[in-house]
């Protein structure tokens, strides 16, 4: 029997090279690199044959850029597979080429415009029978097999966080520089606090901890997965897609080559590639060689219980670069040997499982955990204890933790008169719009803290609230945390203010703002709210009354 053909564009890079790998030591397949020069391919052929001797591992001249239909069933190869990048400034000629000389396609791309438009494709390639999938990377790949396994039996999802963060001692070329640099400071659609919204490549920033490794800072980045993560798991709440690197140094750079995208002085930083990808290889003797991979889903189980899953991926000694390819390994086997994937073209995601990707790690440096959590106690119970039982059932379900609560209503809007006033309501992100408007609550529970957004017709107020000592509570705007005691009432709840701080230096009494702040559930089983916050010097900062339905 023949091995199966497999022709690897940018066979000899930095992914390619390691999907060539990964298919020698199976000892079951006939690979062929593809490339513009073959000196970059000789080294790799020598250690392929090493790794298989019976195996076949040629070199192929091929620009993926111009390649024709002829020159593709020249070849005669079963699978194409594009590692080649970077797909931001990718056409589709290997795609169309592909499809006229019935081979299947595969790549590892993951740029979030070109997965969106392989569905395209898709009559023609069902014409001829053969499939044609993007993103067999670790988005949307290795995510969606992640997820698909942890939310399974799963009524609802809250939420889902996924990060990336190489070890900065891990190859990379120049295509990874300008993949990123493409997006870094553009507008990027995601959706986060039960809507859709406008954020800003490379912006925000969160820690990301997995196990094995410090601590690392990750942004907003704009993949396949802020589509897809919505489009397949529903959440409820938020999909976030975030990446960083090891070093803060070029976190940082990366963060000053966006400045110019916002000011709007360049279209796009990807005009800074040759500059990153010097500045990236001369601070490669710096850091580790380990890096990591965290998916994190919240949500309702089987038994409606709330339940958070963390399954996060650690890869040691440089083996980093493997985990993009293992779903395009594992697609590949089911489209040689399995049989099993239908004809059309779509994106990677929810094509492979993970059982069927994990027998690719074999003798790779690539370590995998999940870790499930059930039953966190409320905020809200935490800091009141016995209290909370005594609160109507209206107000404890609003204050439940997990999961998210999403409720809407209405409010009237007082907002700040006085000019210094509506200067500082501004800049703490409280309402500025006076009258009768919608309002829309979102309140989510993360690492013990509740996270509120309160939509003011379209205006977000947010604020994040916490466990204070003396059994206080702590509700966080922006620079500025006021500590409040929490009464229980029959009917509701009262907040009494005790203490304010910003920048975590203590306020005078002078300076310390006025509230007042009521939950109540009226006849009709609704919660109503009544809030007014003022400054001694300055007077109302706003006022907001209203009602939600939960």
């Amino acid at each position: 029997m023949s091995r199966p053909h497999i022709l690897i564009v940018g066979g000899a890079g930095v992914f390619g090279s390691r999907l060539a790998r990964l298919l020698a030591r199976r000892k079951g397949f006939r690979v062929s690199l593809g490339g513009r020069t073959e000196r970059r391919a000789v080294a790799l052929q020598r250690e392929l044959r090493t790794i298989d001797e019976q195996g076949e591992y040629g070199f192929v001249l091929i620009d993926r850029d111009r390649i024709g239909v002829e020159r593709l069933k020249e070849i005669d190869c079963d699978v194409v597979v594009d590692c080649s990048g970077p797909f931001q400034l990718s056409g589709t000629q290997l795609i169309e080429a592909a499809i006229g000389a019935r081979c299947h396609y595969v790549d590892i791309a993951d740029s979030r415009a070109f997965v969106a438009g392989i569905a395209r494709f898709d009559s023609a390639a069902r014409a001829v029978a053969i499939s044609v999938i993007s993103g067999a990377s670790s988005t949307p790949g290795l995510t969606h097999a992640v997820l698909d396994q942890v939310t399974s039996a799963w009524l609802a999802v809250d939420s889902v966080d996924v990060a990336i963060v190489p070890g900065n001692r891990t190859p990379k070329g120049r295509s990874v520089i300008e993949g990123i640099l493409s997006w870094v400071g553009q507008p990027v659609r995601v959706f986060r606090e039960a809507g859709w919204e406008r954020g800003r490549g490379w912006s925000g920033g969160r820690s990301v901890t997995i196990e094995g490794l410090p601590p690392r800072r990750a942004m907003l980045a704009d993949v396949p997965d802020l589509d897809l993560l919505p489009a397949r798991f529903a959440p409820r709440v938020r999909a976030g897609f975030d990446a960083g690197m090891e070093l803060p140094v070029l976190n940082w750079l990366i963060g000053v080559a966006a400045v110019p995208v916002r000011w709007g002085l360049v279209k796009s930083a990807g005009v800074f590639a040759g500059l990153g990808t010097q500045i990236a290889l001369w601070l490669d003797r710096f850091g580790t060689a380990d890096g990591g991979m965290l998916v994190e889903a919240a949500g309702q189980d089987a038994r409606g219980d709330p339940r958070v899953v963390r399954w996060w991926l650690r890869a040691a000694n440089g083996d980093g670069p493997y985990v993009p390819v293992l779903p395009t390994a594992a697609i590949i086997e089911q489209l040689t040997f399995g049989g099993r994937l239908r004809g059309g073209a779509r994106s990677a995601a929810g094509v492979v499982s993970l059982e069927q990707i994990k027998p690719w790690l074999e003798g790779l440096a690539i370590e995998t955990k999940q870790v499930a959590f059930r039953g966190e106690k409320p905020l809200y119970r935490r800091v009141m204890g016995e209290g909370f039982d005594r609160l109507p059932e209206v107000t404890r379900r609003l204050h439940r933790g997990r999961p998210a609560v999403i409720a809407e209503g209405e409010a009237v809007v007082a907002p700040a008169t006085n000019p210094v006033a509506r200067f500082l309501a501004k800049r703490l992100g409280l309402p500025l719009d006076e009258g009768r408007l919608p309002v829309r609550v979102v309140i989510e529970s993360r690492e013990g803290r509740e996270h509120w957004t309160r939509f003011f017709a379209d205006r977000p107020m947010r604020s994040v609230m916490s466990a204070a000592p003396d059994g206080l509570i702590e509700e966080r705007f922006g620079a500025v945390a006021i500590r409040m005691r929490l009464v229980p009432r029959g009917d509701g709840l009262d907040m009494q203010r005790v203490s304010g701080r910003i920048w975590n230096v203590p306020l005078p009494g002078l300076l310390l703002p006025r509230i007042t702040a009521e939950e109540r559930v009226d006849e009709g089983g609704r919660h109503r709210f009544e809030v007014e916050i003022g400054l001694p010097l300055f007077g109302r900062l706003v006022a907001y009354r209203g009602y939600l339905v939960l």
